[in-house]
């Protein structure tokens, strides 16, 4: 059954990568059945005939990384743009841990959570993702097309990490950072990064030499 929560780019390519067609094909018609017509509907469209002809490991290339320079375009921005950006919300606040099999989903805003977020738990924002503790199961920010958003923890032991359509899953996180203060991020080229996070005594940051991103290459990081 499909976790219409946790539908995003990210969770349609992992399943697809794992082999698991069905999964990322329910996902990608799910996220085409109400969004209106753009240039990532487009994408996931091609995408969509690509995985429902069997395909498990192609995607569409990446679109261009935002910059400060770029024409403004005269349409009206996605849904999700208005969620994140234009209509700023109170972030969700979870002060109670996060159980193996529960979904935490902010929508249009950050997601704080103060309390362990357990293995088989389930993490997703709109905007940027705070856990205070231990992080373990999955955790996206930026969920639905904000590159910029992060994710901080104190305890970096996540099956998955990522923002937007770029992840690392645990065997990407160098020993050095795996179990302390991270921060999450994207590079302007798209793929997923982690570094340490500086909590009172500084802590030297330790380059991941394995990131993924789901469009370009097979995430090798360069």
């Amino acid at each position: 059954m499909l976790d219409t929560m946790f539908a995003t780019e990210t969770m349609a390519e992992l399943s697809a990568r794992q082999g698991r067609l069905a999964d990322a094909v329910a996902i990608y018609r799910h996220l085409l059945r109400d969004a209106e017509a753009n240039a990532r509907t487009e994408r996931w469209k091609e995408r969509l005939a690509e995985l429902e002809a069997g395909a498990t490991t192609a995607a569409p290339p990446a679109p261009p990384p935002a910059t400060s320079s770029a024409p403004q375009t005269r349409g009206a921005p996605a849904p999700a743009e208005i969620a994140v950006t234009a209509v700023p919300r109170a972030s969700l606040v979870i002060r109670e841990p996060v159980r193996s099999g529960q979904v935490i989903y902010a929508e249009g805003r950050d997601l704080i959570v103060v309390a362990p977020v357990h293995a088989g738990a389930q993490l997703l924002a709109d905007g940027n993702i705070h856990v205070y503790g231990p992080l373990k199961g999955r955790a996206v920010a930026g969920a639905h097309g904000l590159r910029e958003a992060q994710l901080f923890c104190l305890a970096l032991e996540a099956e998955l990490v990522g923002v937007d359509t770029g992840y690392l899953l645990s065997d990407d996180i160098p020993a050095a950072l795996w179990n302390g203060p991270a921060c999450v991020s994207l590079t302007a080229a798209g793929i997923c990064t982690v570094a340490a996070l500086s909590v009172g005594k500084g802590v030297a940051p330790a380059p991941v030499n394995r990131a993924r991103r789901i469009f370009g290459d097979r995430g090798t990081a360069r």
